[in-house]
């Protein structure tokens, strides 16, 4: 039954009178300008790096375990004595983003200065908490490219984005937490369950990258670059104020909640993968390599027309290190275009071996860039890529991956990391699609480091391994005096190898959408 006119016009109304009624942001809110505090070996982290790094060397450790990834963070925040800089793309209201949010309190307390700056996108439902956070006199929260009609009403924020499409189809998914200018850590991770083996019906897989070092003051220079850009709006704009015995009481309940979850099991397994004590000791040791931040301008969230070769892509085309052996690529949302696909095809004549590790079709938590790398299949194995796809539930085989009957019942990756010949480690936030490189900002470390990417891609081929993703193969037979061309699906299942003709573990219902979606001509937006 089809919408008569006179009901799409009340519908509209509707939405127009429920957004006028809706609070707003104050834009002409002061914007006062800071900047990250010169690293200095006077504070502890200084102190601490300076007795096992080289004078003006970068040193770098991997993050690849969640809860090491976690306890990291919580350390760097208990260990810093002047500032913090966040910036995420997600932070969520759950165990996880609470035990952060205790930490980054606990911080304040001690006279840290706390900056907190979050993409805009999923917020609706947080305001009050970020609102909180910022009553305190040492914390200071900033949205990034935010709706500037404040509603949790998808009606009124649809409308908005629709009206706006532009400009808010644009968002911030950098990641970083600095502290004292010293060690930060970036990579595919927000602040969230998933992210951090807490979450018991999903894990990301996933990776990041903790530096030391003047490469530390770059990811500085990039915070400070995006907390006083236009894009960069002060808390204190939403409109809600927050009284001081709101703050006591909110920080009194993190502050029991981060005893509670640090005295569980689960907390306990966190503080014990704690890799700073070790690294601080000399009882592991950081890897010294040179390295080079990259990173997308804050004004490609509000400027179409921002040359590539300001771009992440354009940077890292500048570094000049595009491979002559071997290219490895790991990313959750692989949607290559036509410019990806004319580097694939030249890298293979020129003797490359490409590998790609992504999502198959039932690990994927965005079914829709699923169909935007479906749509590349057979034009990729065709050209000599290798491409495997991780599965939602591993063998338990042991190993460098965790096994997922030890934790979480399904799990999706999320690392994004590139290796060019055993030499060249991107480890960051970008993902290899359309989205990525051209609409969200991004940002990554190149890191020159034959050793990390001994690491990294011991990491990748553990995953790529038949009992936890599938190799793909496309077979080109004759039936009935045609040629037909099938993908089949290799892997290995309870000791045994076996091979698929359909995406596996999905329905025909799921395989039916998925053939709508690879018809829809929205690649540019995936």
């Amino acid at each position: 039954m089809s919408l008569r006119p006179e009901r799409l016009l009340a519908g509209l109304l509707l939405i127009l009178a429920l957004a006028a009624c809706a609070p707003t942001l104050n834009l002409a809110v002061e914007r006062v300008p800071s900047h990250a505090h010169a690293p200095s070996a006077d504070t502890p982290l200084g102190a601490a790096l300076a007795a096992q790094l080289p004078v003006d060397a970068s040193g770098f450790h991997l993050l690849a375990d969640g809860h090491a990834a976690l306890a990291a963070r919580l350390a760097l925040a208990a260990r810093a004595s002047r500032t913090l800089d966040v910036q995420y793309y997600l932070f969520h209201h759950d165990d996880a983003g609470k035990w952060v949010a205790a930490a980054l309190l606990e911080a304040a307390a001690r006279g840290v200065r706390v900056r907190v700056l979050i993409d805009d996108i999923d917020t609706a439902d947080k305001e009050l908490g970020l609102a909180t956070l910022n009553a305190h006199p040492n914390i200071e929260v900033r949205l990034f490219n935010p709706f500037h009609t404040r509603s949790s009403n998808l009606l009124i924020r649809g409308w908005q984005a629709l009206t706006e499409s532009v400009r808010l189809n644009r968002r911030m998914h950098n990641k970083a937490f600095i502290a004292d200018n010293q060690i930060g850590i970036t990579g595919g991770r927000n602040i969230g369950n998933e992210y951090f083996d807490a979450n018991p019906d999903l894990a990301f897989v996933d990776l990041d990258l903790m530096a030391a070092g003047p490469i530390v003051d770059a990811m500085s220079r990039s915070f400070d670059a995006y907390w006083n850009s236009e894009a960069a709006t002060p808390a204190a704009a939403l409109p809600m104020r927050v009284s001081q015995g709101r703050l006591a009481r909110a920080t009194e309940r993190l502050r029991n909640f981060h005893a509670e979850r640090a005295a569980s099991d689960y907390g306990r397994r966190v503080q014990a993968a704690d890799p700073l004590p070790a690294l601080f000791a000399g009882e592991r040791r950081w890897i010294a390599a040179p390295a080079d931040l990259i990173v997308d301008p804050p004004d490609k969230a509000l400027n179409p027309e921002k040359s590539p070769s300001d771009l992440l892509v354009g940077q890292l085309a500048g570094l000049w290190i595009d491979p002559t052996r071997r290219a490895l690529i790991v990313s959750p949302y692989f949607v290559p275009g036509p410019m990806g696909m004319a580097y694939f095809r030249y890298w293979r004549h020129t003797g490359v071996d490409i590998s790609v590790l992504t999502n198959a079709y039932a690990a994927n938590d965005v079914p829709l860039v699923h169909a935007g790398y479906a749509n590349y299949r057979e034009a990729l194995l065709d050209a000599g890529v290798k491409l495997f796809e991780l599965k939602p539930v591993a063998e338990p085989i042991g190993g460098r991956l965790r096994d997922l009957s030890h934790g979480s019942s399904r799990a999706s990756l999320h690392a994004k990391t590139f290796v060019f010949d055993d030499t060249h480690v991107f480890i960051g936030t970008f993902n290899f699609d359309p989205r990525s490189a051209l609409l969200n900002t991004e940002m990554g470390i190149v890191v020159h480091s034959p050793e990390l990417a001994r690491q990294v891609t011991a990491l990748a081929e553990d995953a790529m391994r038949p009992e936890r993703s599938y190799l793909l193969e496309l077979e080109t037979r004759t039936v009935d005096r045609q040629l037909t061309r099938q993908l089949l699906w290799h892997d290995r299942h309870q000791g045994s190898a076996r091979t698929q003709t359909t995406e596996p573990d999905t329905t025909p219902v799921q395989r039916g959408l998925l053939r709508t979606l690879q018809a829809l001509p929205i690649e540019q937006h995936l």
